[in-house]
């Protein structure tokens, strides 16, 4: 039989509702579904940090300095490869009335900001306050309970709240911060005291450079050039590290959990592939009493399972898609996400590359199973089960070995993806290991002389049950979420004991000696 013939049988055979395939299409659905858009939306932030750099940083190079400003000789040799921007950053304490509140000073001047733009909530795009104003992000305002037009006192001076601020630009690029954004003009802190000798601050110039010149370049002469001046230098490929950091590893773990997952349903697969050529014994035994090898049984149902998986891990794909969008909506505060569609052609394959694998290994042995039966032994009753095939065990291992392989190709933390991958084969030694013993259990004890409870201790280790199936499947998916049930109780005990015992009741910040 040629393929062509196969395809034709197989095709009147399948139903177009995929009768008897449904659960495989709902596995593989979930599964890509949810690493589409996993891939997708890692992807769109990390193209968000890399595109955006310049804008996320400040500018193309940062220099940055502790408790001295630039002297003249080493602003004009920064000036000279393009427009710069000088600003400081410290932590003060805002005053209103009887409220005090830590919070990040940014200081900075007319140029600011070199790339992107500063809007505020009553939807002006603004740069520097004035003398005498200040721009206070929403934690700010709300903890003070400051609204426009209210007064603030800062230092020395006390000054008016000019707007609240709704998107910085740069914020993502300042790193960890003791209290929320206020931002004012350069010259404030000097004329509130805030630089008295000792004061712990910092100054950072921000370079829009003026040609293609690479800022590594730039930065790495600027050091050669005054290498003992104690400058720190970063680039617009090095905007957000943490934020790089955080999304690559947040990436790999999700990918796992939605492989471990979809490993899982994958025992659904091969459930729902035993049952519906269990369903078709009839056909299959007829075709072979018409002349049709074994070969030609496993090319029809095979196409069959592969049509199903396709359709299956497809609107999988759709479906992770469309919901991308909404993920980055959800974290649009959080981290850079482009808005609308994002199309990943990494994620996308490696999402379909997954699926497929996982259908390949749990259909792979119920279709070569039913291929080397007899006819005589298909026409038989439903109790026999079929005969398991030694040859599914070499697709099994190869399949997973793809898998595991195909893991750590991809994944940027070699050590992580290594350690859950031989976690998750132990776990599924130890619960297969389980389910074997509890067959052997229910096989050595005593029959009851109730009826149902004497039926159902024999379905736990007759001959095809799939009690280590079971136990396979809902072991490692419980495993999984106490495993997170645990981690996240392990974090909230941590805190609240240690917490409280070695933390501050208050703490002061930048007092001069």
């Amino acid at each position: 039989m040629s393929w062509g013939t196969a395809w034709r049988l197989a095709r009147r055979d399948l139903s177009t509702r995929f009768r008897g395939l449904r659960l495989l299409l709902v596995c593989l659905f979930l599964g890509t579904m949810a690493l589409t858009a996993i891939g997708s939306l890692t992807a769109a932030i990390e193209r968000e940090l890399e595109s955006r750099g310049g804008e996320l940083l400040g500018g193309d190079l940062q220099v940055s300095v502790w408790q001295r400003g630039l002297s003249e000789q080493e602003r004009r040799a920064l000036a000279s490869n393009g427009v710069l921007s000088e600003g400081i950053r410290l932590q003060a304490m805002a005053r209103r009335g009887d409220l005090a509140v830590p919070v990040e000073l940014k200081a900075v001047d007319a140029a600011y900001p070199l790339f992107g733009a500063l809007r505020l909530k009553d939807g002006r795009s603004v740069g520097s306050p004035a003398p005498g104003e200040l721009w206070l992000s929403q934690d700010a305002a709300d903890r003070l309970g400051a609204l426009p037009g209210a007064r603030v006192a800062i230092g020395t001076q006390t000054l008016s709240v000019g707007g609240i601020i709704a998107l910085e630009p740069d914020r993502l690029g300042e790193g960890f911060q003791f209290g929320p954004t206020v931002i004012v003009d350069a010259r404030m802190p000097r004329a509130a005291g805030l630089l008295a000798p000792g004061s712990m601050y910092r100054t950072k110039v921000r370079l829009k450079l003026a040609t293609a010149q690479p800022p590594e370049e730039v930065g790495q002469a600027f050091l050669a050039r005054f290498p003992a001046a104690g400058f720190e230098v970063r680039t617009r490929d090095e905007a957000s590290p943490g934020a790089d950091r955080f999304v690559q590893r947040m990436g790999d773990f999700l990918t796992l959990v939605g492989l471990a997952a979809l490993v899982i349903a994958g025992i659904g697969i091969g459930g729902g592939v035993a049952s519906y050529l269990d369903s078709r014994r009839n056909a299959i035994a007829t075709l072979k009493i018409l002349g049709a090898t074994s070969a030609d049984i496993a090319r029809v149902y095979a196409l069959e399972i592969a049509l199903a998986a396709l359709v299956g891990s497809l609107a999988g794909l759709a479906a992770g898609l469309a919901l991308t969008p909404l993920l980055g909506l959800a974290l649009r505060g959080l981290l850079p996400v482009a808005g609308g569609l994002v199309i990943a052609p990494g994620a996308i394959a490696l999402a379909l590359g997954y699926a497929w694998l996982v259908a390949l290994v749990f259909a792979a042995p119920p279709l070569l199973r039913a291929r080397r039966v007899p006819a005589m032994a298909l026409m038989r009753a439903r109790v026999s089960p079929l005969a398991p095939d030694r040859a599914a065990l070499g697709v099994v291992v190869l399949g997973l070995a793809a898998i595991a392989a195909l893991a750590l190709l991809t994944a940027k933390d070699w050590l992580l993806t290594g350690g859950f991958l031989a976690g998750a084969a132990a776990a599924f030694a130890l619960l297969a290991l389980a389910g074997w013993l509890l067959r052997r259990l229910a096989a050595a004890l005593p029959r009851p002389r109730n009826p149902v409870t004497r039926a159902a201790l024999a379905n736990l280790h007759r001959p095809g049950s799939a009690t280590g199936t079971l136990v396979t499947a809902l072991g490692f998916g419980l495993a999984a979420f106490v495993l997170l049930a645990v981690v996240q109780t392990a974090i909230d005990g941590t805190i609240a004991r240690r917490v409280p015992a070695k933390a501050p009741d208050y703490f002061v910040l930048d007092v001069p000696r």
